[in-house]
């Protein structure tokens, strides 16, 4: 599928919406879908794209902690969408480059699904400034009407967790909903660099300290004022600990000020915003992760926590429902003392109890593996491609030669599937069977992949190739995506078509025996798809003399096909000869130098008689005498004939005349 990703945020952004989207775009390129990210920056009037990503003109929203926002109407991004002929358009935003989405799906004809990634009545804050419950609950209820006017037109939408769905069904919302929490690329945390780990742990005197950290974005509803004000009542019990507070955001300041008020400026150390990269190393350098959020969606940041295997304090929220479980992968509590309680049971608790728990943690996060998440998004796109173009039904099958005609009949439409027999009798289709968009697409491709593979051994059956060459031959000859063109090689392999070290060997032999050098030799299994180290590594293995012999005979076969010439034309000849055939200056002097005497004086002089006979009677019809002779002695002189014996055989000629 071509996929397009529509964000109002995307890297080098840090947020959890970015990292979503990183995540879900490596998981579809990873099972062979190709992915575009459609997103904005803050430029007035730039439109750019390059690697797959279009960004279009925005501005920044500094009260939006940064967010970028971008008008809904982009003609140039338009025409730009329409060469990427996209399948399917997935947005990431309801706002912004959301409706322009919405816009997209609806004048390309394009399935549309959606991820509400944000509870916005939890955001309502930033709107009702003075804290009145009347706006608070008319901001509410707006967000409901909007969310119903945003999903109207999707075919699916996604939550990521079961607390958004139940949101979402609670605004009446009446679409299909899966529930498909963001995939993580699990080995991406196992591992960190100890270095910088290090230092972080020198600049923050973090050395023989227990590390509280929370890791996100500074702003009200993320309420890490409840996690400094519970921090400040532990200290009150435990010694040699410390918080560190990763992320920035509106609330920066505020949080400072309430940390110096508690009078935890020692114990307590503001990172600031930190890359992506740098992330890890913070979880690294941590021995429990706390948090007290309660407007999650999904909670990325407890599922990186974690995978990196770490301990997580947290308050009792839907998304976290299962995954964290007390003394299990972490603690929940619902006051400061309940989690000063707790953390002093973990504190407390041996190394083997806290082993338990980070293994508990890691394994925890299985379920969250970046190839189920990438099935599950499959599936759920296949599900609005379906619902977009209606499901078909088979209303007859009709033989065409060596194949068949499906014809497919939706509500408003009728296709015919041309198939083999082959794959008619695997699929077992009969009239009357209902399919889907997807099902039609699978067995389309399946199709393609089945002539393809005919062809192929139709091609190898006349000569042997390369896995490289046949890789190749399916680029070019069919639009397959790269994994099953990997799986078709695969298989030619397996069914011994293809034979890459035999033919490795019986080509070096083949043109050891036409009499080429080990450059040419090089040269083609290099355009085969062989390295020069595995190459080199086998010529020259080699015995010396066997190679020199083979030069050797190339210079007999050549030299056969030369009846004059001067000795040194011929020596020439045969140098760019074997030149051309791969050998080197080595090889070839060695084999010269015995082969050239054969040739006697008697043949020599004979053939320079013979050419000084053709250029008299070329040049004397032009020239008087004198220029005559000078343009034959030239003529002789760079065939490669000495003076000496050009005078001699001239003047014999003149006698004879």
């Amino acid at each position: 599928m071509r996929i397009g990703l529509f964000t109002d945020t995307y890297t080098p952004d840090i947020n959890g919406v970015v990292t979503s989207i990183v995540t879900l775009k490596k998981a579809l390129e990873e099972k062979g879908h190709t992915v575009f990210v459609i997103t904005n920056h803050a430029s007035i009037t730039q439109t750019s794209y390059e690697n797959d990503v279009l960004r279009l003109p925005g501005i920044e929203v500094k009260f939006l902690y940064g967010y970028v926002l971008s008008s809904p109407l982009h003609i140039q991004a338009t025409s730009v969408i329409k060469e990427m002929e996209l399948d399917l358009v997935h947005a990431h935003s309801e706002f912004g480059i959301g409706v322009f989405a919405r816009s997209i799906a609806k004048n390309f004809n394009l399935p549309l699904v959606m991820t509400y990634h944000t509870t916005y009545e939890d955001y309502t804050h930033y709107v009702n400034l003075w804290g009145l419950k009347s706006i608070d609950q008319l901001s509410k209820k707006a967000v409901a009407g909007i969310s119903r006017v945003y999903a109207k037109n999707a075919q699916v939408i996604i939550a990521p967790s079961d607390k958004t769905k139940k949101m979402l069904l609670g605004y009446k919302i009446k679409k299909q909903i899966e529930v498909i929490p963001t995939g993580l690329d699990l080995k991406r945390f196992e591992c960190h660099d100890e270095g910088r780990v290090k230092a972080i742990k020198d600049q923050y005197d973090l050395h023989d300290k227990v590390v509280f950290t929370y890791i996100g974005r500074l702003a009200k509803e993320k309420s890490v004022d409840f996690v400094l004000e519970s921090f400040a009542r532990l200290l009150k019990r435990k010694d040699g600990i410390k918080l560190i507070i990763v992320g920035g955001g509106p609330s920066d300041e505020d949080l400072k000020e309430l940390a110096s008020s508690l009078g935890i400026n020692d114990d307590v150390v503001f990172t600031g915003s930190v890359s992506s990269d740098d992330v890890i190393n913070f979880y690294h350098l941590t021995d429990a992760f706390f948090s007290a959020s309660l407007t999650e969606t999904q909670g990325l940041t407890y599922i990186e926590a974690l995978a990196c295997g770490l301990c997580v304090f947290a308050r009792p929220d839907k998304p976290l429902d299962g995954i964290i479980v007390d003394d299990e992968t972490g603690y929940l509590f619902d006051t400061f003392e309940g989690f000063v309680d707790k953390a002093c049971i973990y504190l407390d608790s041996p190394q083997t109890n806290k082993d338990r728990i980070k293994a508990n943690a890691i394994k925890m996060t299985r379920a969250f593996d970046l190839s189920l998440y990438g099935d599950r998004i499959v599936s759920a796109y296949q599900d609005a491609i379906n619902t977009y173009h209606g499901m078909f039904e088979v209303i007859s099958i009709e033989a065409a030669d060596d194949h068949y005609f499906v014809i497919l009949k939706a509500q408003e439409t009728q296709e015919a599937l041309l198939i083999d027999e082959h794959l008619l009798n695997k699929s077992n289709i009969k009239v009357g069977d209902i399919m889907g968009r997807h099902e039609i697409n699978e067995l389309d491709e399946s199709q393609e992949i089945y002539e393809a593979y005919q062809k192929a051994v139709a091609r190898i059956s006349r000569r042997d190739y390369t896995s490289f060459e046949m890789t190749q031959y399916f680029r070019d000859k069919f639009t397959l995506p790269e994994d099953k063109v990997e799986y078709l090689v695969e298989k030619l392999i397996s069914r011994h078509f293809i034979n890459d070290e035999r033919y490795f060997i019986d080509k070096i032999d083949y043109h050891r025996s036409q009499g080429r050098g080990n450059h040419w030799i090089a040269q083609d299994l290099s355009k085969r798809g062989f390295g020069n180290e595995k190459i080199y590594a086998y010529l020259e293995d080699e015995n010396q003399g066997d190679y020199v012999e083979r030069a050797a005979t190339k210079i007999e076969r050549f030299l056969a096909s030369l009846k004059e010439g001067s000795l040194r034309q011929r020596e020439l000849k045969v140098r760019q000869h074997l030149t051309r055939q791969g050998f080197d200056y080595e090889i070839i002097n060695a084999a010269i130098s015995n082969k050239l005497d054969n040739y006697s004086d008697e043949q020599e002089t004979k053939s320079l008689k013979k050419l000084i006979v053709k250029s008299s009677q070329k040049y004397s019809e032009k020239y008087d005498e004198y220029e005559t002779k000078n343009r034959i002695i030239k003529n002789a002189l760079s065939k490669g004939y000495t003076y000496d014996m050009i005078t001699k055989v001239l003047e014999d000629v003149e006698n004879e005349n």
